[in-house]
């Protein structure tokens, strides 16, 4: 067994295979690598909100856009940011991108999350019916004694609805409250309120979703201005003042038919830890391709932003928004820049490898011919002590095979010299037993 392992070593120290070995050694590397830099998921899931919503369009927008990158986005609905936080924050969750609403959610309790940037702002709208109230609604504490709705349990706009009744001392945990709340869905709530069952609602979204020109069409029905607007910027710094101008979301319909002043908070894109860093340049050239879709009452300049969020900022998605998108992302398809990106992680380890290794190879190549010519020395030298000891022993035999092996030889040109030695070590042994 010890004798066949110096076999199969002594061969593995001979040309060819003494040249093939590191090619052999780096492409096992190679592949090694290949495998273990895995490609990205051609389909990934994006939890968003009401399918009638904001949250719901710009996903379906972010889908379009991404399905020019040959990259399925599967856009499903949620009751708002407090589900896709749940969802997100899932271990091993299947959803990996989520829209999510400034002021909502603990990041301490959510580690999972990290924010992609801010994407567009959504507004805060309080439709309520004309009949209800003496005077036009302007502040929130005419909503006393009145039914309210402030969106299902789960929704950012509940989360965000009851920190607003709570800065204006406006009981909702007592027994006997001062306030009734409903937990309608924004299109149940435009129901009850043309039946006379809710007096008002609170709605969190672009003025380009579909359900509040649904509302601001309703003949019966008036939308708050925020008079304390200012002052509710300050208490809760995550909101910011936002002036609706007179028919700017319709102007055939001359919708609103006033200027209003109403509150907006920041809507960041989020993903889940598990998402692969390769989908986060796609997602962000989807994200800057869709909010020029979504700009109707923010400035060109002001998004995607990263700033209005709490959350972790991704690192990836922070290099992005300084400097843009790679030279290879700018100049070739995405599926072309991942296997080429997966190229240069496997390229550079490998030189790293390649460069020390070719510097050892001459080292190499001289250890392999010493060992060869070193092991018919020594067989030499053990029939010369042999033959020593005993002048009657028949060398002639071994000392040929000795001689033959020595011809056979085959080495560098740069290592020659070391086989013709021994070729005529060999010969002045013969020489001197024979006589």
């Amino acid at each position: 067994m010890k004798k066949q392992f110096q076999q199969i070593t002594q061969r593995l120290l001979e040309p060819p295979m003494l040249y093939a070995l590191p090619v052999l050694i780096i492409l096992f590397l190679g592949l090694l690598i290949w495998f273990l830099v895995p490609t990205p998921p051609k389909k990934i899931v994006m939890t968003t909100g009401a399918e009638n919503g904001l949250y719901y369009r710009f996903g379906q927008q972010l889908a379009k856009e991404l399905a020019k990158e040959k990259i399925t986005l599967e856009v499903l609905p949620s009751a708002g940011s407090l589900e896709n936080i749940e969802r997100l924050n899932q271990p091993n969750s299947k959803f990996h991108v989520g829209i999510l609403q400034g002021g909502v959610g603990q990041v301490s309790e959510n580690p999972n999350i990290s924010a992609l940037a801010s994407v567009f702002d959504e507004q805060v709208w309080i439709f309520y019916r004309k009949s209800a109230f003496k005077e036009p609604l302007t502040k929130i504490t005419q909503l006393e004694n009145k039914t309210l709705s402030i969106g299902m349990p789960g929704s950012g706009t509940r989360d965000l609805g009851l920190k607003l009744l709570e800065l204006n001392q406006v009981d909702v945990k007592s027994e006997k409250p001062t306030i009734k709340l409903k937990e309608f869905t924004a299109s149940q709530s435009l129901k009850a309120l043309n039946a006379n069952e809710l007096d008002a609602v609170m709605l969190v979204s672009g003025p380009q979703a579909p359900i509040v020109l649904e509302y601001l069409r309703s003949p019966n029905l008036a939308v708050m201005s925020f008079e304390q607007a200012d002052a509710y910027t300050v208490r809760l710094p995550f909101l910011k003042k936002v002036t609706v101008p007179r028919g700017v979301i319709n102007l055939a319909e001359d919708l609103p038919r006033k200027d209003i002043s109403i509150l907006a908070a920041p809507a960041a894109l989020a993903v889940s830890e598990d998402i692969h860093p390769a989908l986060i340049t796609p997602l962000m050239r989807a994200m800057d391709a869709s909010i020029s879709q979504l700009g109707l009452l923010q400035k060109e300049s002001d998004y995607p932003s990263e700033n209005g969020f709490a959350w972790p900022h991704n690192d990836d998605a922070k290099h992005y928004l300084k400097t843009g998108p790679s030279f290879l992302h700018r100049h070739l398809p995405f599926w072309s820049v991942v296997w080429v990106e997966r190229a240069i992680r496997i390229i550079l380890p490998l030189l790293a490898i390649l460069i020390p290794l070719f510097n050892f190879l001459p080292k190499l190549i001289a250890m392999g011919v010493d060992a060869k010519t070193s092991a018919v020395y020594k067989k030499l030298r053990v029939l010369e002590l042999a033959v020593a000891a005993n002048p009657k022993k028949s060398w002639q035999e071994e000392w040929q095979a000795l001689q033959s092996q020595a011809l056979a030889m085959r080495v560098p040109k740069k290592y020659a010299v070391k086989v013709y030695e021994l070729r005529m070590y060999l010969q002045m042994v013969g020489d001197k037993l024979g006589k």
